[in-house]
């Protein structure tokens, strides 16, 4: 048979995919939404305490990739790390920030943000689980592409 008769039957009989997305609930959506939230205020006022309210703090990590290399930084380093920022004359930035996509499945979900900054685009990929009821991002990756 040839290949675009058995994507036909294979679609007919179901096992090509389905072409019904499944519905997510509006309350997950605006919790990972809030979850978000508290990283962006977190990382604009260099306020840790906000900033860790997104994150399963005992468990998350940081990667990404440097000169090639991987990075790994738990998440307890990276939140001394942002309130390490808030000098004596310390302005919380303006950089425009927003949520690009939110992608759930159950009790897990990836949320896509942007930020832009002068120098660069920064794509963040969080991955988050709901745990005891609420969402909280479990890994953070990403990348800055220069502007």
């Amino acid at each position: 048979m040839k290949p675009r008769i058995w994507l036909v039957l294979l679609s007919a009989a179901g096992l090509a995919g389905s072409a019904t997305p499944a519905r997510t609930d509006p309350a997950d959506e605006q919790a990972i939404r809030r979850a978000a939230r508290y990283y962006f205020d977190g990382s604009r006022d260099a306020d840790s305490a906000v900033m860790a309210k997104a994150f399963l703090v005992s468990t998350a990590r940081m990667l990404f990739v440097r000169d090639g290399q991987l990075v790994e930084v738990p998440i307890p380093e990276f939140l001394r790390r942002t309130a390490q920022r808030r000098t004596p004359d310390f302005q919380p930035d303006t950089f425009p920030r927003r949520v690009l996509t939110v992608d759930v499945a159950g009790t897990s979900a990836v949320a896509k943000l942007e930020t832009v900054t002068p120098t660069a685009l920064v794509i963040d990929y969080m991955a988050l689980l709901k745990v005891g009821g609420e969402w909280r991002i479990v890994n953070k990756i990403f990348d800055r592409v220069p502007r």
